[in-house]
Order: structure tokens, then C-alpha cells, then sequence
């Protein structure tokens, strides 16, 4: 819980930032007021954007299906960017009630049409998916961070794992099962649990080389201490594991002897 509140803070001030940096750099040092009150609203949306994309979107680029991908980008950026004129609208109505928007003929918020002006204005949002996009793929290889050291023949059944700054080194068959939650990972030994920050598909093929399996989208378990194997569900000491639909099939594969 600790971890979380002081990553929660992390990302607050780094979008706190990134809203005063924008701010300055569009206004050029002059109404810094005016662009704070604009930039809230885009800075919003485009946290909210780099958010989806994190933790919905970027599940297609880990199932490779690319097409479908790149068709949900563009419109969620395309819808970002026709509400950004309202949302940036209700900023100014709290922060400037002075201000009146004249609407001009043919002046439409929603659903814009003309190409360029949809090319030009959706910049932010499109440079915050393809940043976060990015960091995604970054951080999936495992680049940039600290991973699992590789095994070798001294160290078949050791992990080094790090949660905050402290460095634990596990014995894997020590390992029940580990658990997803979002970019978290929660590895839970009979005794203990830890919280380290990973993502399950990063961990797949190196916990699979160890005798570890892949149950569901938010569990992987160790095989070695499963008790019990179910047509929906796996158990192991103190815990039941529902097995996905989609992994059911490699599941009955690694336990056929047993089903």
C-alpha cells in the first residue's frame, strides 16, 4: 500500500509539472494565467489518454494484434480531440467567467471534419499516446529497468527481485503463484508476499523456464505446487486459481497426465 501512495504521488507531480512546463512554453512568458487555465484542460486530457492507452490499448500490442490497435489510437485521439473545445471551454467558465465564446458560422465543436485542423490540433494528444506507447514497449523488454537476473547454473532457482529500494533474493520453488495488478506484480510465497513493479507478459517466458504456468490473464503458478487441477481452476496450498479461457487448452496440455 505504501508503494502505491508513493508511485500515486509520483505520477501527480510529474503531471503537475509537465502542466506548468506546457503552460510556459505556449505562452512565451505573457497571460501565463489564461494558458494555465487552457493547459489544465489539455494537460487532463491528455493524462487521461496516456492512461487508457497504458492499461486497456496497449493489451492489443501485447496479443500482436496491430491492426486493431493502430484503428483505436487514431479514435480515441480523434475523440480527445473533439471534446477538448468543450473541456477546455468549462476551464475558462471556471477560471475566466469574463470570457464569452463567439461561436462563428459554421463553427462546429463536435465531431470536426477538416483534416488539417485535426491534424494541427490533436498534436498534443497524439506525441502523449505515442510517449506513452513508448514507455510501454520499454518497459515490456525490460529496458531501463531492473528485470529478474538471467539463470545460469548457480542460480537455476534464484530470483532477484526489487521492491522499492530493497533487493530480495528468492528461492522459486518457494514461489506459489504470482498475481497482475495493472503495471504491479504481487508475488506470493507461503509466508510472505512482495510487490514489485513488472508486468505478467515480461515475466512469462523467463517464470516458464522455471516450471511456471500461465493460468489466466492476472495469474502465472507454479506448477510444482499445484494440488488440485479443475476444468475451471487450479489449487495450490491456501489459494484457487481460475484458469482463462484462452489458456485453458495449455493448461489441460501441461496437466494432461493429471485431468
Amino acid at each position: 500500500m505504501q508503494i502505491l501512495k508513493k508511485r500515486s504521488s509520483r505520477h501527480f507531480g510529474f503531471w503537475l509539472v509537465f502542466w506548468i512546463i506546457q503552460s510556459l512554453l505556449f505562452s512565451g512568458g505573457q497571460h501565463i494565467d489564461f494558458y494555465l487555465a487552457k493547459n489544465l484542460a489539455i494537460v487532463s486530457l491528455q493524462a487521461l489518454l496516456v492512461y487508457t492507452n497504458l492499461h486497456l490499448l496497449t493489451k492489443l500490442l501485447s496479443q500482436s494484434r496491430f491492426l486493431l490497435y493502430a484503428l483505436s489510437v487514431l479514435t480515441l485521439i480523434y475523440l480527445t480531440f473533439a471534446v477538448s473545445f468543450e473541456v477546455i471551454g468549462v476551464s475558462f467558465a471556471i477560471f475566466f467567467p469574463g470570457i464569452k465564446r463567439i461561436v462563428l458560422p459554421g463553427d462546429v465543436s463536435w465531431w470536426p471534419s477538416d483534416f488539417w485542423q485535426i491534424l494541427s490540433g490533436s498534436a498534443p494528444y497524439s506525441i502523449a499516446l505515442l510517449g506513452s506507447t513508448i514507455f510501454h514497449l520499454v518497459r515490456d523488454k525490460g529496458i531501463g529497468k531492473e528485470l529478474p537476473a538471467p539463470p545460469s547454473a548457480e542460480q537455476d532457482y534464484t530470483l532477484m527481485l526489487k521492491e522499492g529500494k530493497v533487493i530480495h533474493r528468492l528461492d522459486v520453488r518457494d514461489i506459489l503463484y504470482v498475481q497482475g495488478m495493472k503495471e504491479y506484480v504481487s508475488w506470493h510465497m507461503a509466508d510472505k508476499k512482495l510487490v514489485t513493479l513488472h508486468s505478467l507478459a515480461s515475466l512469462e517466458s523467463l517464470l516458464g523456464e522455471k516450471g511456471f504456468l500461465r493460468t489466466h490473464k492476472s495469474f502465472i503458478v507454479n506448477t510444482k505446487r499445484v494440488e488440485v487441477i479443475k476444468y475451471d481452476s487450479v489449487e495450490i496450498p491456501g489459494k484457487k486459481i481460475p484458469i482463462g479461457r484462452s489458456y485453458r487448452s495449455k493448461v489441460q496440455d501441461c496437466f494432461r497426465s493429471e485431468i
